[in-house]
C-alpha cells in the first residue's frame, strides 16, 4: 500500500537498526549521513527491471507527436534508459506501467450492534500489486552492502509501509547481484533514481519536477499524538542536472529542520542516487 521510495525505505532501515541494536547504534548509523558523507545511498524501487524516464528526453526528440507520446511515459526499459543517458533517441515509446492498482472495500463495525456504521462505515483502500521490484544500492564497502541487505531482510519479516500490521507490504529478497550502470563517454550531469532535496552546493541548472512529500512517522512514533511530518518539497525521480564534469556518486542531504513537530529528533533522508548522463544542449 506504500510506494517503494528511497526515503521510506531508509526510514524502515533506521527502525530495523533501532529495534535490533538500540538507540546508540542508530545515532552511530545516522552520523555519517548527517555529516554529508553517506556510507551508502539507495534508489527507489522500480518494477519489472524498469527505470524512470530521464526528463532530458524532451531535448533529444524533436517531433511534436513523439514528444506528446513521451509525456505519458514514466517507466522505460534498460536499453532506452542508457540511450537517453548517451543523448541518443530511444527505440520505442517506453512501456505500459506494470503496476496494478485496485481499490479494496473495507467496513467499520459498530461493536454494540455488530453491524456496519450507518455513516462512513464503508470505505476503500488502494492496494498495489508488484510482482517484482529492483532497488539499487551504492555502498562504500562490502561491509556496508552486507549490512544494508541484512537490514532489508529484517524489514521483510515485518512488512513495508502502511497497514503492515494486517499483512500488507509483505516481500522477500529474491537475489542480490553486483551491478554497475554502463559507462558513458564524457558525462557532464546526472539523473536521479530517487526523490531528493538538494544541498546548498549542489548543481542548480537542471531539467526537473518537484512534488510535495507528506510523510508520516512509523512504528512506536505513530502513537506520539501527531504522527505527521511537515510537508516537504522534493525533486522527483528522473530529474536531470548539469554538473559540467563527471558527477559524484550522490547529491542531496539529510533534512534536519524540524521535519516532525512532535518528534524534533526525527530526520528525513533526501539523498539522490545519481547516475551519470550527458546533459543535453538546451
Amino acid at each position: 500500500m506504500t510506494p517503494f521510495q528511497a526515503d521510506t525505505i531508509f526510514g524502515h532501515l533506521c527502525w530495523a537498526v533501532a529495534h535490533r541494536e538500540g538507540d546508540k547504534s542508530l545515532k552511530d548509523f545516522l552520523e555519517p549521513f548527517i555529516r554529508g558523507n553517506p556510507p551508502f545511498v539507495i534508489s527507489d524501487g522500480f518494477p519489472d527491471q524498469l527505470l524512470p524516464k530521464p526528463f532530458s528526453i524532451d531535448f533529444i526528440i524533436d517531433k511534436p507527436e513523439e514528444k506528446k507520446e513521451w509525456k505519458r511515459i514514466e517507466l522505460i526499459n534498460f536499453d532506452d534508459f542508457n540511450s537517453i543517458r548517451e543523448g541518443k533517441k530511444c527505440s520505442g515509446f517506453g512501456v505500459t506501467d506494470p503496476l496494478k492498482i485496485h481499490s479494496v472495500p473495507h467496513n467499520i463495525v459498530n461493536r454494540l450492534t455488530n453491524t456496519t456504521l450507518s455513516e462512513g462505515g464503508v470505505y476503500s483502500l488502494k492496494e498495489i500489486i508488484i510482482p517484482e521490484i529492483s532497488i539499487y544500492l551504492k555502498a562504500v564497502s562490502d561491509e556496508w552492502k552486507t549490512r544494508v541487505v541484512q537490514l532489508l531482510k529484517e524489514v521483510s519479516k515485518s512488512g513495508f509501509g502502511r497497514k503492515k500490521s494486517i499483512g500488507k507490504g509483505q516481500f522477500l529478497i529474491e537475489e542480490v547481484v553486483d551491478f554497475d550502470f554502463p559507462q558513458i563517454t564524457n558525462p557532464d550531469g546526472f539523473v536521479a533514481l530517487s526523490n531528493f532535496c538538494p544541498d546548498q552546493n549542489d548543481p542548480v541548472e537542471g531539467l526537473y519536477k518537484t512534488f510535495i512529500k507528506y510523510g508520516k512517522l512509523g512504528e512506536e512514533f505513530t502513537f506520539c499524538g501527531n504522527p505527521f511530518k511537515r510537508p516537504l518539497l522534493m525533486i522527483k525521480t528522473g530529474s536531470v542536472f548539469k554538473t559540467g564534469s563527471r558527477p559524484k556518486e550522490f547529491y542531496g542531504r539529510i533534512v534536519m529542520e524540524g521535519i516532525a513537530p512532535a518528534k524534533p529528533e526525527v530526520l528525513h533522508y533526501a539523498y539522490a542516487f545519481a547516475v551519470p548522463i550527458k546533459y543535453p544542449d538546451v
